[in-house]
């Protein structure tokens, strides 16, 4: 909110500038080249110098109207400013320099604030001071520098400077609060999303701590009490639904076929030769269904003896888990109403299949 309080304005200050560097232009300018016209060396040359400022001003006009930074075009027309106000100067007769016939004296310095707005106030200050250095210059060299001439352009260079670097200075400071503005907003992005990070987490920790508590902690208690060992099956899918859980918080590329992964090495190392082999391409499944397809395969390879084989198929938005191993599964395997799962057995060969289809709606979308 403060960011666009500031970058608003920011952007009237820029409008301002604008509109006082056309009032210049067409208010007191005009008026004065066109009551001057006899006096030049070439009036020509003072209407081609005027025409440059007036195309420089509506370009910089029409970026900032459609908040379109001027980026490096500013360089160009900052030469193009200064390259017409050279050539106006020169047309001037040297009686006339310092005078009103000068017209373009106190307009080159808004066109540098409006060019240079969105830059350092040590580049507007540079830009302001090459003119000066320019006018005085030009002043002595063509002859024209007595002390009265001096002391007059100096006192209008005072007050025409007063108003232009006022506003500079107003524009530099906006300038800076729209940067610590952007700052302090990255910053509270930036802690809003830790925040949230660390939300979710708990949130997950506390869903795997809840998971755990139905299952494992009952196994883990009757343990710790020195009740026998009745069911080492249980105790191995126990283990990998653990190794599931935290192969759940990794960050890669197919989960489902990562959580399988470690399923399988808990099988591994009981001595269970797995073969874990893949076909297909795979819709992203949210992790109540991951688990479902899973839970088949950490039931049949608590069972497996010695050689277990999983294969994970993708085809048309459906996922299909399937594990063939040498022992009977469970009887029970827990899964949603999503999640079809199929048994089969034939010579001595085991065949469980778990597979799901997302809802029409869910396809359709």
């Amino acid at each position: 909110m403060a960011e666009a309080t500031v970058a608003r304005l920011f952007r009237v200050l820029r409008l301002a500038t604008l509109l006082i560097t056309l009032v210049f232009l067409f208010a007191l300018d005009l008026p004065l080249l066109l009551a001057n016209a006899d006096a030049y060396h070439s009036f020509a040359a003072e209407v081609t110098a005027f025409a440059v400022l007036v195309l420089v001003t509506g370009f910089a006009g029409v970026r900032l109207w459609g908040d379109r930074p001027l980026r490096w075009w500013r360089w160009p027309a900052l030469a193009a400013v200064f390259g017409a106000s050279a050539a106006a100067v020169f047309a001037v007769p040297t009686e006339y320099v310092g005078t009103a016939t000068e017209w373009s004296n106190g307009t080159i310095g808004w066109l540098c604030l409006l060019l240079l707005a969105d830059r350092s106030l040590v580049s507007v200050l540079a830009a302001l001071a090459a003119h000066q250095v320019f006018s005085f210059g030009q002043l002595v060299l063509t002859g024209g520098g007595d002390r009265a001439t001096l002391v007059d352009l100096a006192m209008i260079t005072v007050l025409v400077l007063g108003c232009q670097l006022t506003v500079a200075a107003a524009t530099a400071a906006v300038r800076r609060m729209a940067q610590e503005a952007a700052a302090t907003a990255a910053q509270e992005d930036r802690v809003r999303t830790a925040e949230a990070v660390a939300e979710q987490l708990h949130r997950d920790r506390r869903l795997r701590l809840a998971n755990l508590t139905t299952t494992t902690v009952p196994l883990l208690a009757g343990l710790a009490a020195g009740a026998p060992v009745a069911d080492r099956v249980a105790y191995a899918v126990e283990a990998a639904r653990m190794r599931r859980l935290f192969a759940e918080n990794d960050d890669v590329e197919d989960p489902l076929l990562h959580e399988l992964r470690a399923c399988a090495d808990v099988a591994e190392r009981k001595g269970v030769r797995v073969f874990l082999g893949t076909w297909g391409e795979r819709p992203e499944l949210p992790v109540a269904i991951r688990r479902a397809l899973t839970e088949p395969v950490m039931a049949c390879l608590a069972t497996t003896v010695g050689e277990a084989r999983v294969t994970l198929l993708g085809a048309a938005g459906s996922v299909t888990v399937s594990v063939v191993t040498d022992a009977p599964p469970p009887e029970s395997v827990r899964a949603p109403a999503e999640v079809t799962v199929t048994r089969r057995e034939s010579g001595g060969r085991y065949w469980v299949e778990a597979h799901y289809r997302p809802p029409a709606e869910s396809r359709d979308h």
